[in-house]
């Protein structure tokens, strides 16, 4: 009875907090927030301090999605869907998370959310990375460039250019890898900005351990390990991530006591944060360490591990999952590509139209002033009227064509009977007009040829 006390009085409170599941201080910022970029990198910085593989996170953020649907917020329903696309990546669901940013890109594409773009073109690219996609995860990072570079922020510029490292350390291609490092650790270090330092520092020495250049990487991996003691590493995986690339130096330098050690250490980080990628890079040097010294039954139990862990990141279906989806994002790429090209050729075409509109009318006013001001032979009166009615006809015609084409799908039997029936009502108009015009020109311009010569008669006749 007490229990059932208890809830009953509890239970407006809970409803009260799923009902409104933003923290009071991040609801303040939004609602103050100016636009879009604003809201956006309001929820962004959200997500980024919970615990993405938490089940109340889950749960809250699935909240939070229904509150804005509620409140019909299309901003702050996308960037709650980058929320959900980074805690389906966190937990091994690739596909789900590709389809789902996929999905929310070309709704920031349409809104010119640039913010938007640019983290969700972030997010697809880590995404690659985690399904070991290297390629495509280098594409989408590079995209981020054009999005960063107009706004002249260094320090994300930087971010971008250490996220390109990264990848192609990762994908085992250093020679493109370091270009892209070498810049973030400049402007890292021009910043003074030594946290992010840190991490750019190691992703220069990832991609010397990929060259095969172990004694170029020690010291710079050093140097990461130093400013995580001093500044603190900006998340717990990035030291996990560095204790593994120790692990992988002294792999293959043979000294594998210290490899083991390393290895260790980024599975006490790894395995409590569930960090399946870096799970799985530790059990792999583990077992590999074992296999070099000839321990049977360590070799075993990290071989399982590794490949366990394996299986639940990489399965065949998640591969195929993800390589139909990337299909689908480059059709869409294409077709809006497409559409792009096709919109302008219209503006061009619609320019042209216009230019031409405006060059008859100013032709026919010139020709109408012409004709009533000066003196002119009937010839050429005659000749510039033919030409303008031409004109005015062809480019009626003109118009009328795509609308014709569009109607009868290019049928040349259906296309004849239309360019036909719209001829049989222009030519008699054409007729009409042009023998009006002819007569009421010629007619008007002899009036004014007999008052010009009134003129002079009379001019002589003072004389």
């Amino acid at each position: 009875m007490y229990k059932l006390i208890l809830f009953l009085a509890l239970f407006p409170c809970m409803l009260k907090v799923c009902g409104q599941p933003l923290p009071d201080s991040t609801k303040a910022k939004y609602s103050i927030a100016k636009n879009d970029r604003e809201k956006g990198m309001c929820l962004i910085d959200y997500f980024k301090h919970q615990p993405l593989n938490d089940t109340a996170t889950k749960t809250n953020i699935l909240l939070l999605k229904s509150w804005f649907q509620k409140q019909e917020d299309a901003t702050g329903i996308n960037y709650t869907d980058l929320g959900l696309a980074q805690i389906l990546e966190k937990n091994g669901d690739f596909p789900g998370s590709l389809k789902l940013l996929f999905s929310v890109l070309p709704q920031f594409e349409e809104q010119k959310d640039s913010f938007g773009i640019q983290t969700t073109y972030q997010l697809i690219a880590g995404t690659y990375m985690s399904s070991k996609d290297y390629l495509n995860a280098a594409e989408f990072a590079k995209k981020e460039i054009a999005i960063v570079q107009p706004g002249n922020d260094q320090a994300l510029l930087s971010r971008c250019y250490n996220g390109i490292a990264c990848v192609y350390g990762e994908g085992n291609m250093p020679d493109s890898g370091m270009v892209y490092a070498q810049k973030a650790v400049k402007m890292d270090g021009e910043l003074k900005n030594y946290q992010q330092l840190a991490v750019s520092t190691s992703t220069l020495g990832e991609n010397y351990i990929a060259a095969g250049e172990y004694d170029i990487a020690l010291p710079f991996l050093r140097r990461t390990a130093s400013y995580y003691k001093q500044y603190g590493a900006p998340r717990p995986y990035l030291d996990a991530y560095l204790k593994n690339d120790f692990a992988q130096l002294f792999l293959a330098t043979k000294i594998y006591d210290s490899s083991n050690d390393y290895a260790r250490q980024a599975l006490m980080i790894s395995v409590p944060a569930d960090v399946k990628d870096q799970s799985m890079r530790s059990y792999e040097y583990l077992y590999k360490s074992f296999d070099e010294t000839n321990q049977q039954d360590s070799l075993n139990k990290y071989f399982r591990l590794a490949m366990l862990t394996k299986d639940s990141l990489l399965s065949l279906e998640k591969v195929k999952s993800i390589q139909a989806l990337t299909f689908q994002e480059q059709l869409r790429q294409q077709e809006a590509d497409a559409e792009k090209i096709k919109a302008a050729e219209q503006r061009k075409l619609n320019i042209q139209y216009a230019l031409i509109a405006l060059s008859i009318i100013m032709f026919i006013t010139a020709f109408l002033v012409f004709s009533r001001t000066h003196v002119a032979n009937e010839k050429i009166i005659s000749f510039f009227a033919i030409l303008g009615l031409l004109v005015v006809f062809e480019f009626v015609n003109l118009l009328l064509h795509p609308w014709v084409s569009s109607i009868t799908n290019d049928s040349p039997v259906l296309m004849l009977l239309a360019l036909v029936l719209i001829a049989s009502l222009l030519i008699p108009m054409h007729h009409r007009l042009e023998h009006w015009i002819k007569e009421k020109m010629i007619e008007k311009n002899k009036a004014i040829r007999l008052a010009a010569a009134k003129k002079t008669i009379e001019k002589l006749e003072k004389k």
